[in-house]
This record gives C-alpha cells, sequence and structure tokens, in this order.
C-alpha cells in the first residue's frame, strides 16, 4: 500500500560542518505526521560516508571550540538560548509534527526544558574548576579539566528537545565538539537546533547532526574509533548494543534507559492532587515518557474509590493531534502501537481491564497511530504488565496494606529511574523517598522540572549523571599534574 502523503512534505538535509549536506547514497527516509499516518518530512538516509564527513567536521570543530576561552563558550551557548526562546513557536510546531504531541506541550519544553538548559549550562561553562595539592619543599599537584573530545548523542523519538538537550547543552559548555543522532521517526526539532546555534556564533563543526537508521548510521557512529564518548538515551535492548560496539574503542558512555516508575498514593493523601499527579504521569505524551509512573500502587482503604474515579477521568480525554490540542496525542508509530496493543492483549490475561483496552473508534483518528487510555487493576506484583516498560498509554494498579508492602512492591522491579509518593505524613515522605531505589522521588506532585540538580539511574535504568552541576563531569576529562618543588 503507498504511504498516504501531506499536501506539505518538509524536506530537511543532514547538517555537517555549518551546511545543510545530502547523504552520499541520496537517498531518503520518509517521516509520517503519528497524528495522520501520512508523510510529512523527509530526511536523508545517510551512509559511512556522511558519517566520515561528520567526524572529520567535528575533528575540526574540537581544535577551535576547546581553545575557545570558557567565557566566550558562555556568552555563545546563552546566545543559543535566547534564539530557541525566540523561534519558540517554530520549534515546538517541528517537534509536533514529528512526535504527535500538543504544540502547547511542546512550547513549554522549548522554554522551559530547552532553553533553559542552554541557560544553566551557559552559566557553568567558565565555572570549570580543578583541584590543587601542596605539599611543601616536595611537590606542587594540580588538575587540569578537559573536554572529553568528540561526543555522540543518540537521541530518542518521544521527546527530541527535551532528551537532546540534556547532553548536548553540558557538552558544549565543556568544550566538546557534537555528533548528534536523532531518531529518524523525530530529527526535524534537532536539526533546526544546529542551524540556530551556527547561527548564534558556534563555530563550524561543532555541532553535527546525521540522519539515518539506527542499524546502519548509528551502528556506524557508536563504533567509530575518533568518537570519545557515547551519551545514549533509549531501550535497554538497544544500549546493549551501543556498549558492546564502543567497547571496541573503550569510548567513555553515559547511559539513561527505560523505567517502570511506581506511583505510591496513601490513605492519607491528597486524593484531587493525587489523582491528577496519576493521570498525567501516565498519559501524557500517551505515556511515552521514561520516567511515566506507569505503576499505580494504592493503599488498601482509598483504592476502590481511588480507581473508579482515575477511569472517569481517563475515558474524559481528550484525544486528537496537535491542530486540535487534544488531551492525548498518538503514538509515535504503527510499530509502537502494534507493541502497546500487544501487552494490552496480555493483561487481559493477567489483570481486569477497567477502561481503554484498544483503539477508538472515532473515525476521524483512524489514520493516526492511537490507543485508549487504558487502565489494569489488581495487577500482580510480577504480573508482565507490571515488570516490563509498555511506553503507551497504560497504567497497572495495585493495591497494598502499609508503607512496607508499598516499598517492597516498588523496589521489585529492574528499573529504577523514577518514583512518586502522595502523603500528608512528613515521615512516611521522608521514609519512602530514602527507602525507594530510583534516581528522583516526586512527593505529592508527579514530573519536576528542577533541571538545577544531578541524579543518577538505578539498576536497569541506566548509569550516569545527569542534570545540574555535577553532570558536567560527565562531559570531562581529569589531567593532573605534579610539579617537583625540591
Amino acid at each position: 500500500m503507498a504511504d498516504k502523503v501531506a499536501s506539505k512534505v518538509l524536506e530537511y538535509d543532514m547538517f555537517i560542518h555549518g551546511e545543510w549536506v545530502p547523504a552520499a547514497s541520496k537517498e531518503r527516509i520518509n517521516i509520517h505526521n503519528p497524528a495522520t499516518g501520512e508523510v510529512s518530512s523527509s530526511v536523508p538516509r545517510g551512509v559511512q560516508a556522511d558519517l566520515d564527513k561528520a567526524v572529520d567536521s567535528a575533528e575540526q570543530g574540537l581544535k577551535v571550540w576547546r581553545d575557545t576561552h570558557p567565557a566566550e563558550r558562555a556568552r555563545i551557548i546563552y546566545r543559543i538560548a535566547q534564539e530557541i526562546r525566540a523561534r519558540a513557536r517554530e520549534f515546538a510546531e517541528l517537534e509536533s509534527l514529528n512526535t504527535g504531541g500538543s504544540v502547547g506541550g511542546a512550547l513549554h519544553t522549548v522554554n522551559e526544558v530547552c532553553a533553559r538548559r542552554f541557560e544553566y549550562y551557559a552559566g557553568l561553562a567558565d565555572k570549570i574548576l580543578g583541584d590543587s595539592f601542596l605539599a611543601p619543599n616536595a611537590y606542587f599537584t594540580f588538575t587540569l579539566r578537559e573536554p572529553k573530545g568528540i561526543t555522540a548523542h543518540i537521541i530518542p523519538w518521544n521527546g527530541p528537545l527535551w532528551t537532546g538537550s540534556r547532553s548536548i547543552a553540558p557538552a558544549l559548555a565543556a568544550g566538546n565538539s557534537l555528533i548528534v543522532k536523532p531518531s529518524r521517526e523525530a530529527p526535524l526539532s534537532l536539526l533546526k537546533l544546529a542551524e540556530v546555534a551556527h547561527g548564534c556564533g558556534l563555530p563550524k563543526g561543532v555541532m553535527n547532526v546525521v540522519t539515518g537508521t539506527g542499524s546502519e548510521m548509528g551502528d556506524a557512529l557508536t563504533g567509530h574509533k575518533s568518537v570519545d564518548a557515547i551519551y545514549f538515551t533509549g531501550s535497554g535492548a538497544t544500549a546493549k548494543q551501543v556498549l558492546q560496539s564502543a567497547s571496541g574503542h573503550f569510548a567513555y558512555s553515559v547511559m539513561e534507559l527505560g523505567g517502570k516508575s511506581p506511583n505510591i498514593v496513601m490513605a492519607d493523601a491528597n486524593v484531587e492532587a493525587a489523582l491528577q499527579g496519576a493521570l498525567w504521569g501516565i498519559f501524557a505524551n500517551a505515556g511515552q515518557v521514561c520516567v511515566a509512573g506507569s505503576r499505580l500502587l494504592v493503599q488498601k482503604p482509598i483504592h476502590a474509590e481511588f480507581v473508579a474515579r482515575l477511569a472517569e477521568m481517563a475515558e474524559g480525554l481528550r484525544l486528537g493531534g496537535p491542530d486540535v490540542e487534544a488531551d492525548m496525542g498518538p503514538l509515535i508509530s504503527d510499530r509502537q502501537r502494534k507493541s502497546v496493543l500487544g501487552y494490552i492483549e496480555t493483561g487481559k490475561g493477567e489483570a481486569q481491564l477497567v477502561t481503554g483496552g484498544g483503539v477508538p473508534e472515532d473515525p476521524a483518528l483512524g489514520g493516526g497511530y492511537f490507543v485508549k487510555p487504558t487502565i489494569f487493576d489488581s495487577v500482580p506484583r510480577r504480573a508482565k504488565i507490571s515488570q516490563e516498560e509498555i511506553f503507551g498509554p497504560v497504567l497497572v494498579v495495585t493495591p497494598f496494606e502499609d508503607v512496607d508492602e508499598a516499598i517492597d512492591i516498588a523496589n521489585d522491579n529492574d528499573f529504577g529511574l523514577a518514583s512518586a509518593v502522595w502523603t500528608s505524613n512528613l515521615r512516611n515522605a521522608h521514609r519512602v523517598a530514602q527507602q525507594l531505589e530510583s534516581a528522583q522521588v516526586y512527593v505529592n506532585h508527579y514530573f519536576s522540572a528542577g533541571f538545577e540538580v544531578t541524579r543518577t539511574p538505578y539498576k536497569g535504568s541506566g548509569f550516569g549523571h545527569s542534570e545540574g552541576p555535577e553532570s558536567i563531569n560527565e562531559f570531562l576529562n581529569t589531567k593532573t599534574v605534579s610539579i617537583d618543588m625540591k
């Protein structure tokens, strides 16, 4: 069956050494609008020759950028932040076109996440300091903090600007050059970011964006011997392939992977606030969020009523594409929808289906990759839908007796990226926060914009610092210099 094609199709090339560059093969990849199923844009299908060109460019850019005064680096990065804000609508529309999410939600990401990160790391660029130690009449030792070198950034489709800015901004602040490989499903906003950054004074070769498939361009990038460090966000299965590829040339690696985050509601919680947190914790971006609150644990005295009200709220969500500013958008692709529907069918045999459980009947949504907001109740803790990351609008609910059982259930999982607890008991809030095996714990809210503090994933959710001041160290080598003072 031939692809449906939108009336206007955007065509972007790769961005290498400050210029738009087609693929050496001249082949292109069609990108579908998840809300309609139509071909909305296309990018080059990059091959090894294109990557080699990007690496050559990054080597040239690194020589300039690492020797640029940190204060000047800071000024350029801050200009990038200002330009992102000035062109927020343009970025948001590109992000929404690729991901199917609302323009309003994308505007929040552009302004309060992407631009904010560039502002923050602009402020750190001239504050990268070392240590010193003096042994009188013996030796003087100090450290130099130097860029890793050529850094590869592999960005997923569920939030290109949200996820991409997390590693791109600090890598630039630390003086590295970059090769960014966005997902084939959602590359447009990161291509535009590279163009904007170059226009703000970023030297040629410092930020290059290559496009193509993961099996071709992605594998070639992670295995390239000139790449010094790899920053990957995505699934655990793909991460293992990336790490294996990187091990061939000992590339430094940082991994932020999946989650199956527990959202704990105690009987003494503010129920109205907890309902909103539970609803948007899983149905924001159609559940395609690595920190989504996909496991809801509700204390038994309020369990039945809480689930009934939450199901009613879920059934009232409006589904649609960016053009109608719906409450919940589509999944990224037909392949992802099939995966989510497969989990739903499994869940029907493991637990009680409360609401949802399939595709919407509205014919206006027929061309897009939509799935109804779905809730399963009384889900056993070891059920497949309770253990594996579904990455879609599917919530699993498990009741619990007391705080000890809640902590035990919450930690009985291979992931450890995010979690939440809703309670009016300050002692319980602190206790749960300390005992959860999780990179971040939300107390009486879900999702956080606190990018000024650092976190590290637990267990199968990855490794390495992200956000905040400590994350800059992931983009720096530390060299010790010792001078004989005798």
